[in-house]
């Protein structure tokens, strides 16, 4: 039986509904001195507990996500502009005084049927996730295995072996080292955000920076270009996603080069209405147009393996992880002709527009 919670002030409001609702739910009456910390399906307040309590209901709701814990509001008309301002950030949804039993009735219904239905989705996700951890644990055993072994016969019986052979054991084991980062890239893109996302300030300079030291190996073996364009604002987003998307970005355009081809690659931001817009211009092979959508998607390559390596799921954590900072991402480019991919992320409350 769903457990609903009544905080409310107003000792005769809380009596009626404790009366309507008994038959159909569990429901209990919380004295709005105490911490909430009881178990609850759903919680229903008036205005002076939503006022004493707030602070505890968004960090209750925060505790239980991804599951959502809904709150209805139960409000005169008269403060109906007090209780709008604190709709989807503290109270999921309101019903004004008098109140009318159908639709007391179906919007509860409405909110508990979206509580039961995020808990079942967050167990299925816990259950997909924990028979993932136990697929990659016996496989990554597996590859172990499969790897020690060829490197104990290369090392034990090189001299001996032909050269096919030995060609054979170099494939093996190239396969295998393959196959052993292909899980370990699906299981990082499959726990990406579990950990939950920190949004703040960040210096989207000093994270372009991070991300130029940790390839500078390969952009002077490369002797490649690259510049920052300007000066790069301010973002809204997670200081650690944002490193990997843009990391992601760069070591792409150093790789997907022709032949003979120096990578010439210019970052830039602008802030534009509501939004930080960043883009990584390279001169690489380009992306013809029909691909643009479908780069995204895990798994798709455009090119084989031999000619670029990789697992086929680098721009699809990138999109993953710009979408859980509340942004956006995309591309334009011509096959041939270099890309520009660009990240729109919310911008920070002290960064001016440029329009």
């Amino acid at each position: 039986m769903d457990r609903i919670t009544i905080f409310m002030q107003n000792k005769e409001n809380s009596r009626l509904l404790t009366e309507w609702l008994s038959g159909k739910y569990n429901v209990a009456v919380a004295d709005i001195r105490q911490p909430l910390n009881g178990p609850l399906d759903l919680g229903i307040l008036d205005g002076p507990a939503l006022q004493k309590l707030w602070e505890e209901i968004q960090a209750r709701k925060k505790t239980e996500e991804p599951t959502f814990l809904p709150f209805l509001l139960i409000t005169p008309r008269r403060n109906v502009r007090l209780a709008v301002r604190s709709l989807w950030q503290t109270v999921d949804e309101l019903i004004l005084t008098p109140i009318e039993k159908t639709e007391l009735q179906a919007r509860l219904e409405i909110l508990l049927r979206a509580r039961r239905l995020s808990m079942g989705l967050k167990q299925r996700n816990e259950d997909l996730e924990a028979l993932v951890q136990a697929i990659t644990h016996d496989f990554r055993a597996y590859l172990r295995i499969i790897l020690g072994f060829t490197r104990a016969l290369y090392e034990d019986q090189a001299g001996k072996l032909e050269e096919q052979a030995l060609h054979y054991l170099g494939r093996i084991q190239g396969e295998g080292e393959a196959a052993q980062d292909l899980v370990d890239t699906l299981f990082k893109f499959l726990r990406l955000g579990r950990e939950g996302v920190r949004s703040q300030p960040t210096q989207l300079q000093a994270v372009v920076e991070l991300c130029l030291r940790d390839l500078e190996d390969t952009i002077q073996a490369q002797d490649a270009q690259v510049s920052i364009e300007g000066e790069l604002p301010k973002v809204e987003g997670d200081p650690t996603l944002l490193r990997m998307v843009l990391q992601n970005l760069l070591s792409n355009a150093l790789e997907y080069v022709a032949a003979g081809v120096k990578p010439k690659i210019t970052i830039s931001g602008v802030v534009l209405d509501g939004a930080c817009l960043i883009r990584v211009r390279d001169n690489g092979i380009g992306i013809a147009a029909e691909n643009h959508e479908r780069i995204f998607q895990p798994f798709v390559r455009l090119h084989g393996v031999e000619e670029y390596p990789g697992t086929g799921l680098g721009l699809s954590t990138v999109r993953k992880a710009v979408e859980l900072m509340g942004g956006r991402i995309g591309v334009e480019s011509e096959f041939g002709k270099g890309s520009i991919f660009w990240v729109e992320l919310p911008r920070t409350g002290d960064e001016v527009s440029d329009h």
